[in-house]
């Protein structure tokens, strides 16, 4: 609550709402400038750090400063399959172990114990302290464990995986360690790791070592991760190559059985990430390595995987891991070109800015200079461009361009609006806590922040080929540009809304800007996770920001306590939390939630020590509440107060007060209302414009009573502000309900009176502002047929500060209609300008033309010749079908396919004789080389392309004699 200086500290920031595991998300400082190590960024993280799909975290360190093209290069882009559900084993006891317990076992005791629990039992597996330490010293110990891995190895069945899983995840917990920590830097080096190797080989050995029963994935699985931690030899992925095929040769039997998919996904990383490693650790090229011109089969097995073809929910990631290893370990191949041919054919296989076509883009551009197989240049930047503009097609702005949102098309406009004023909620909220509401340092990107929110989260996986960042996640905040990526969902998909899942992210980027020194993971005060408790809690603690009531517990985490109190977090659990679990959120939430209750002393003293950068202080004061046994007692209390009490609460979400219409009123009226309710002085008034709406914010001086101490006085204006506001809402003008407000900067005056400065925010509807005409949107051209039905669209007409009354079309042959989206028949040919015009709330009109032709029905059913050619292609409808025929010298036949808007063209063309036809599809822009081309299903040529406004042509050819019909219809 006190004022300080700091210095600018330079860094990164990505806080984050995972999804997935955390793999691929940590990079090390460097000391080599650009030399930035592939371990640093693609450390495989364990595999029992994962969140479940509903869960809030922070990432750790990624390559936000680098630019895309670097990210594209380090960061981990690959894709998990879908989420598979852990089918836990029934255990003989349900008792869990700690390392401290298992530093007392001597090592036979310790191999024996492990090969009969799950590594969940044990507690502190990939967490430094002085028991992992002393436990990962041990070389007898590890050798031991290594030892019991070839013993079982060589006994597991089909039925029973003897302790192979958790005997890895051991291992993999002290090689993460070993890199990240000095102490344990002989567990980083490839020699240590390469004594794994004769129990990989052990493993692979065994007959059972195959695709099956969920105990074969889960050691199928197990190898691959232990080769991503370990390492690899020729033999060992030579093996892994077999896995690939059984997959490939039996791929209906396998695509359903997701415990396969993650077996598949693990090999798949762990080798890529043990190869890339190597690489960059040597500094060798691969034709200098042991597996150049020696992984064939592998290779050969991944690009199978890339050129599937047919693209379905199932399958999409296995195709886009497919193209992206193939790409990356291509040059290992003997055929030197086989990585960027694969990729190159991937490019002409999948749909322009379907995800897979981005992912064979930018292997191109990443790892073969830019350029396809043909030599042709990939113009990735343009890709990306399209694809924005494709899936990110509106651009709204706030508070003067303070507040940027880019959504996708089925993001709604009222959606954009409850967004932004969950933002003034949480952001009053905030304010009241931290007691300033100055940045920590100007200057920084978050001076303008970006919020990018896509449709789904299937167009959410295209962040990872538009802006470069991971999307194994629920979301995104990049500190270090100011930009929050996140996607709307739906019930089925999260238990929390966009709104909760917002609040708190907008909550990281409120602490990154007001409250925490420097950039995301970057000095001191970040080391060692000293925050990760702080601001993973905060923002769960903050996403529960009222307009009126404070800060309130949300039902949606409290469902996230234990109702077990043996099963809670102590204090000192979680004042010490990291990343690792995610059930920490609930219990960080829980903990600030008491302090800030019953305690605010102790939130308030954390919140100063932090924003002071006092890292000494930080670490003493937790360590004290720590070892608070009546701390822990209340803490618990409160927790069970919440449990009792979950259904008495709600999750606050903002009222749809925030987009009714209300009365014009001058924001001097307004002020003078406000001054006098909440009986300030010194007032001052800025007015800021948004797209949909005007907003004011007023500051005034608050003089209270004779001060009674900091958080005597922090409660008194606590409770005026907010009787002030429900005061206000009360009032006649409706617009009060969209007030917000916060206080700062407490000092004691020479009276010996308290003072605030009171900051009020709301919606502003100033009589006089100018009324903005509505924007109507005609959709034309329109082309149609004599004496039939043709369809008029008004989409995309809107009204930004109101809303569109009335419509009127005029058609040109005398008639009108006022529906929204009307038909209308013609009765005689020719060319018409159709006319629509907009009518907004408060009368202002906007008129728009466009041309309509009608002209009378063509037999288009059947081809006519000759149409061998682009000039003399026949005009093909959408939605209609055609028949042809090839044979007796026709072996060509070309179709001209006029599209006015863009959409993802079907093509089917279907065989009604047996003889040798396939298609390609050109863009009027390029002839000489095809878009896409046809996949074969039964008589059916098949295939799907992302167009936009233009002509393409459909070349239909025959290969072979023969001679037979077929038809062709394009949706």
């Amino acid at each position: 609550m006190k004022g300080y200086s700091k210095k600018v500290l330079v860094g990164v920031s990505f806080a984050s709402l995972m999804l997935g595991s955390f793999q691929g998300s940590t990079l090390a400082e460097s000391t080599k400038g650009e030399q930035v190590s592939y371990r640093n960024v693609l450390k495989m993280e364990p595999v029992g750090v994962q969140l479940p799909v509903q869960e809030l975290a922070h990432s750790s360190k990624v390559l936000e400063n680098k630019s895309f093209e670097k990210r594209l290069q380090f960061a981990d882009l690959s894709q998990r399959p879908p989420e598979v559900k852990k089918e836990s084993k029934q255990l003989a006891a349900a008792k869990t172990y700690t390392i401290a317990e298992l530093n007392q076992l001597s090592n036979q005791q310790l191999v024996d114990l492990l090969v009969t629990i799950d590594w969940e039992q044990i507690t502190g597996l990939f967490q430094f302290n002085k028991d992992s330490l002393a436990f990962y010293q041990n070389d007898s110990r590890m050798q031991a464990i290594i030892d019991k891995l070839k013993q079982q190895g060589q006994a597991y069945t089909k039925d029973d995986s003897k302790g192979i899983e958790t005997l890895v995840e051991v291992l993999r917990s002290g090689f993460y360690l070993g890199f990240y920590n000095a102490e344990l830097s002989k567990l980083n080096e490839r020699s240590y790791h390469d004594k794994c190797l004769p129990a990989l080989k052990t493993i692979a050995n065994n007959p059972n070592f195959k695709l099956g029963t969920l105990e074969q994935n889960r050691v199928v699985s197990s190898y691959g991760k232990l080769i991503g931690n370990a390492s690899s030899d020729v033999e060992t992925i030579t093996v892994a190559a077999k896995i690939f095929k059984q997959y490939n040769d039996n791929f209906s039997t396998w695509v359903d059985n997701l415990s396969a998919g993650n077996a598949i996904y693990d090999i798949m990383q762990g080798v890529d990430y043990d190869i890339q490693s190597y690489l960059y650790d040597t500094r060798k090229a691969p034709k200098d390595t042991v597996w150049y011109q020696k992984i064939d089969s592998y290779i050969n097995e991944l690009s199978r995987f890339a050129l599937m073809g047919t693209i379905t929910e199932k399958n999409g990631w296995l195709i886009n891991n497919g193209i992206y290893y193939t790409g990356r370990l291509g040059t290992f191949h003997t055929i030197g070109t086989k990585g960027l041919q694969v990729v190159t054919d991937a490019m002409k296989i999948y749909p322009y800015l379907g995800e897979q076509y981005f992912v064979a883009a930018e292997q191109i551009t990443t790892n073969y200079g830019g350029k396809d197989a043909n030599g042709n240049v990939v113009n990735l930047d343009q890709i990306r461009e399209d694809g924005k503009k494709k899936y990110l097609p509106k651009t709204y702005t706030f508070d003067d361009g303070a507040i940027v949102l880019k959504a996708g098309d089925k993001v709604t406009e009222e959606k954009v609006k409850r967004l932004y004023w969950a933002a003034k909620e949480v952001k009053a909220q905030f304010h009241r806590t931290a007691e300033s509401d100055q940045p920590l340092e100007k200057g920084n990107p978050d001076d303008v922040l970006t919020m990018v929110i896509y449709n789904s989260p299937a167009e959410y996986q295209f962040n990872r080929q538009l802006y470069g960042y991971e999307t194994n996640n629920g979301g995104l905040y990049i500190e270090g540009t100011g930009t929050f990526f996140t996607y709307e969902r739906t019930q089925e998909e999260s238990i929390y809304s966009l709104e909760e899942l917002f609040r708190h992210e907008f909550t990281h980027y409120l602490q990154g800007r007001y409250e925490v020194p420097g950039l995301w993971g970057q000095g001191k005060i970040y080391e060692n996770e000293r925050l990760s408790w702080f601001e993973e809690g905060n923002a769960e603690f903050f996403a529960g920001a009222t307009r009126t009531d404070n800060v309130v517990p949300r039902k949606s985490i409290i469902g996230g306590l234990s109702s077990n109190p043996a099963e809670r977090y102590t204090a000192e659990r979680t004042l010490n939390a990291k990343y690792g679990t995610w059930d920490f959120y609930n219990y960080s939430f829980a903990l600030q939630s008491y302090m800030y209750n019953k305690r605010y002393d102790m939130f308030d003293k954390i919140h100063d020590l932090i924003r002071k950068n006092d890292v000494t202080a930080y670490d003493a004061y937790r360590s004290a509440l720590s070892k608070d046994a009546n701390l822990n007692k209340e803490y618990q209390d409160y927790m069970q107060m919440l449990v009792d009490n979950r259904e008495k609460y709600n999750v606050p979400l903002v009222s749809d007060d925030y987009l009714a219409t209300h009365a014009p009123k001058p924001v001097s009226d307004i002020a003078a209302e406000i001054t006098a309710e909440a009986k300030l002085s010194n007032v001052s008034v800025k007015k800021n414009k948004s797209q949909f709406f005007n907003t004011f914010t007023l500051q005034g001086t608050y003089t209270g009573t004779t001060a009674k101490g900091e958080y005597e006085d922090w409660k008194t204006i606590t409770q005026n502000v907010n009787d002030t506001l429900k005061r206000l809402s009360a009032k006649e003008w409706t617009g009060y309900k969209t007030v917000t407000a916060y206080f700062v900067n407490y000092r004691v005056n020479a009276s010996g009176q308290f003072e605030y400065d009171v900051v009020f925010h709301g919606m502003n509807t100033e009589e006089g502002a100018v009324n903005k005409a509505p924007v109507a949107v005609i959709n034309g051209p329109y082309n149609g047929i004599l004496n039939e039905t043709i369809s008029f669209k008004s989409d995309g007409s809107k009204d930004e500060d109101g809303k569109i009354v009335a419509y009127k079309w005029e058609f040109g042959d005398g008639t009108v209609s006022n529906e929204q989206n009307p038909t209308h028949v013609y009765t005689k040919e020719g060319t018409y300008t159709a006319k629509l015009t907009v009518t907004d709330d408060k009368g202002l009109t906007n008129t728009v033309t466009t041309n309509v032709t009608v002209q009378k029905k063509e037999d288009n059913s059947v081809e006519k010749e000759p149409n061998n050619s682009f000039q003399t292609a026949n005009k093909l409808q959408l939605n209609q079908v055609l028949r042809a025929s090839l044979g007796n010298g026709d072996t060509s036949d070309y179709f001209e396919i006029n599209v006015e808007t863009a959409k993802n063209l079907q093509i089917n063309v279907t065989k009604e004789n047996n003889i040798g036809v396939n298609w390609v599809l050109y863009s009027e822009a390029d002839l000489n080389s095809y878009v896409t081309y046809a996949q074969q299903e039964g008589n059916k040529l098949v295939g799907s392309y992302y167009t936009y406004p233009g002509k393409y042509y459909l070349h239909v050819y025959q290969y072979g004699g023969g001679t037979g019909n077929y038809t062709v219809e394009v949706k």
